[in-house]
């Protein structure tokens, strides 16, 4: 039930971000101010990658986190929406932040940097349970 659930909220993330690209609302400065973080990100995905790695992005930010920007791991100084460690901060020359757009940000910088797309980052974290 979990699991439909999930899948249902992505569905809908999904129909409001189309809705969001093809109306001229979506580009106005208020949008912008504050989108939704899955709107964000989904943006950003499309805009580096193109929307077929869309659904590997959002499976890695959900094992990673669960899409929660303030996920801390008590093992470890793993953080954010991507539970980066201190030391992958700055692997993409960013600071631990709270901030949960710059947390994307550098999350797109890492998997680009580290496997070139989502869907690669999300095969290797199948094999290893970590990306």
């Amino acid at each position: 039930m979990k699991n439909k659930i999930i899948i249902l909220l992505e569905i809908i993330s999904i129909c409001l971000i189309v809705y969001l690209i093809f109306t001229k609302e979506a580009h106005s400065q208020e949008i912008y101010k504050s989108p939704n973080i899955k709107v964000y990100a989904f943006e950003k995905v499309l805009d580096k990658w193109g929307d077929k790695q869309w659904v590997h992005f959002s499976e890695l930010v959900y094992k990673e986190s669960g899409w929660k920007d303030t996920a801390d791991n008590p093992k470890s100084s793993a953080y954010g929406l991507g539970q980066f460690l201190d030391s992958t901060w700055k692997t993409v020359g960013c600071k631990k932040t709270p901030d949960k757009y710059v947390q994307i940000d550098c999350m797109l910088n890492y998997i680009e940097l580290r496997y070139d797309t989502p869907y690669k980052a999300m095969v290797h974290h199948k094999k290893n349970n970590w990306y």
